[in-house]
């Protein structure tokens, strides 16, 4: 159950450090996205192995397309009748686009416009649960706290996702779908369960986010490392 406990609580990082880099409320959206008719290279259901094509060349092709921005999470996808990979894209000015790969052949079959925060607030035109929800935490989380400190707590936040953003595609791909792995284990454990890793995974973040930049990247390589032991 240890072992368990530490990885859900890496599980719990990979949740924070999306929002780190600012793809939060927007992110929540993102399977809502209205699609063009794209046409992939294997049609749902169909027997051929799409295998061959990874996540990390998803995230690979995506940050070819997309080459200011930076792949932050992906997943495989079903568009239109055709498996593809969707990858959230996230820029040095907290911009975020979606691209579409084939996850047969590769190819990008489809990239969003930038959005930044304001805009897909103005886009939507108005202000729903979602984002109600994502204020009302962090409104939660700084409570009690001075300016000082509330300005300390966003630097370690932004130094945590730049540190995120910083690692190999290779490595952010492997946490990914390290960390898709542990949610089913998560949507599993009963609720007083999850009470209890929810503590454990506090803490160990709470230990994170003290730690310098590098201090804060070094992490992570080792934790990538684990997943090879």
């Amino acid at each position: 159950m240890k072992d368990i406990a530490s990885k859900l609580a890496v599980l719990m990082l990979i949740g924070v450090l999306v929002t780190s880099v600012g793809a939060t409320p927007a992110l929540a959206d993102w399977d809502k996205t209205n699609y063009p008719a794209i046409q992939g290279s294997i049609p749902v259901g169909e027997s051929s192995s799409f295998t061959q094509i990874s996540l990390v060349d998803a995230m690979t092709a995506a940050e070819d397309a997309v080459p200011d921005s930076k792949a932050i999470y992906g997943k495989l996808s079903e568009i239109n009748g055709f498996v593809v990979y969707k990858v959230v894209m996230m820029s040095d000015d907290k911009s975020y686009s979606k691209v579409l790969v084939d996850a047969g052949t590769g190819d990008e079959l489809y990239v969003s416009d930038p959005i930044t925060k304001h805009s897909y607030k103005n886009k939507r035109g108005q202000y729903n649960n979602q984002d109600k929800k994502h204020d009302k935490r962090m409104n939660d989380y700084f409570k009690g706290m001075t300016p000082e400190q509330i300005a300390e707590k966003k630097k370690q936040f932004k130094e945590m996702g730049d540190a995120w953003k910083s690692l190999s595609i290779q490595d952010r791909a492997a946490m990914i779908i390290h960390f898709m792995q542990m949610k089913m284990q998560w949507d599993s454990m009963s609720d007083e369960e999850k009470d209890a890793k929810k503590a454990d995974m506090k803490k160990q973040w709470q230990e994170y986010l003290p730690l310098s930049p590098d201090q804060k990247k070094q992490k992570l390589e080792d934790y990538v490392k684990s997943l090879k032991n």
